[in-house]
């Protein structure tokens, strides 16, 4: 019983037990059916994956980042691989560059998939679970035609990517894509224009540009609040190809609430994100030019890192995920791996965004902000 607040306040745990915690333990004091505190907590899923690359050479280390968020894994190894090429000093051929790009976009829309159908299901539209992920089987598909898994891909390398392109990924790329195409109008008309999803969503879980900033988020829960903030177009790159291709940063401007994003916005912004990953990924696949796919001198150079540091980072399907290398000189493994997950930001943003909020309600503000366990509990 907590007493400092009113003498009817409760404490009650969220999670991690409950389906819709994911996994994460959330303490919340409540007056009535309000929340009144808010106290994340994490730690229920710590691997300790920082440490464990000390103990990987630099081609393993790729594999720890992609398991911390299987859903977008061409984009979480990202950081590790190009902070290993910049202390390597690898060049990476222009058709790596592309076919990187283009998956990367895949995957992005992939675990978008899989989002808008989770937070779908946990506000009682199981329609919705369903149909998503139903369509995610065809980007897992091309995935595990390129490089054999469907999850744990183990794409990129440094210097390049491991696997090539062939006619089979292709086709089954554009599938992905004319299915998901295909499929988006429908996915609108039941969730945006649903009236059960718009009472649950407009009106909760509001912030503003200034306050999300100020509580370090990015990605789709900035871009909501009408701040186009995107690695992709504000430091491309050069290892990525998001320069050959003309799109904009996708954002949304509610005219009811400008410079501020509710739970409604979050879902309209995502689907944005997925439009213009699918404009982004037509008009690299006719450009992806002939030569090799890894730098030569690869295995020379990634083997044994000389001294040095280095900061990789990929705007990521949930924010800005990045990582910090330092290695000591002919070392076969890092020195120290620093890990900065997007979802770390957006799970502590609840200690100020959900008091006030009626219990029904929280599920939705925490779904709202996608947030994923392993980018936290690294």
């Amino acid at each position: 019983m907590k007493t400092d607040i009113v003498d009817d306040a409760i404490e009650i745990w969220f999670g991690p037990q409950h389906v819709s915690a994911h996994g994460w333990a959330t303490k919340l004091t409540l007056v009535g059916d309000y929340i009144v505190e808010c106290d994340p907590n994490a730690g229920y899923f710590h691997r300790s994956a920082e440490k464990v690359m000390e103990f990987r050479n630099f081609r393993q280390g790729a594999l720890i980042m992609e398991r911390l968020c299987m859903l977008e894994a061409f984009l979480a190894e990202y950081p590790y691989v190009t902070a290993v090429e910049k202390i390597a000093g690898l060049e990476v051929p222009e058709r790596a560059k592309v076919m990187r790009t283009i998956m990367m976009e895949a995957s992005r829309i992939h675990s978008l998939q899989f989002w808008w159908g989770q937070f779908a299901a946990e506000l009682g539209l199981f329609t919705m679970l369903l149909w998503p992920w139903v369509d995610r089987e065809f980007f897992l598909d091309a995935f595990e035609e390129l490089s054999g898994s469907r999850h744990a891909v183990s794409y990129n390398t440094p210097g390049g990517v491991k696997y090539d392109f062939n006619e089979g990924v292709i086709a089954k790329l554009e599938r992905a894509m004319d299915r998901i195409e295909d499929r988006l109008p429908k996915f609108k008309d039941m969730l945006l224009r649903g009236p059960t999803f718009r009472v649950r969503t407009q009106g909760i879980g509001q912030f503003t540009a200034e306050q999300g900033l100020k509580w370090g988020l990015s990605g789709p829960n900035i871009k909501a609040c009408g701040v186009p903030m995107d690695l992709r177009k504000d430091d491309p790159d050069p290892s990525l190809a998001y320069d050959m291709c003309d799109w904009e940063v996708p954002t949304v401007h509610n005219e009811d609430h400008p410079g501020e994003s509710d739970a409604y916005d979050r879902m309209v912004q995502r689907f944005l994100e997925v439009e213009t990953s699918l404009g982004i990924i037509k008009q690299l696949l006719p450009q992806v030019p002939d030569g090799p796919i890894i730098d030569p001198k690869h295995r020379a150079k990634a083997n044994r890192l000389p001294e040095g540091e280095a900061y990789g980072r990929v705007e990521g399907t949930r924010g800005v995920t990045t990582l910090w290398l330092k290695t000591q000189d002919k070392a076969q493994t890092p020195w120290r791996a620093k890990i900065r997950g997007p979802c770390f930001s957006s799970y502590y943003s609840l200690k100020h965004l959900v008091p006030s909020s009626k219990f029904a309600d929280f599920i939705v503000i925490f779904g709202s902000l996608d947030p994923y366990p392993g980018w936290w509990d690294r």
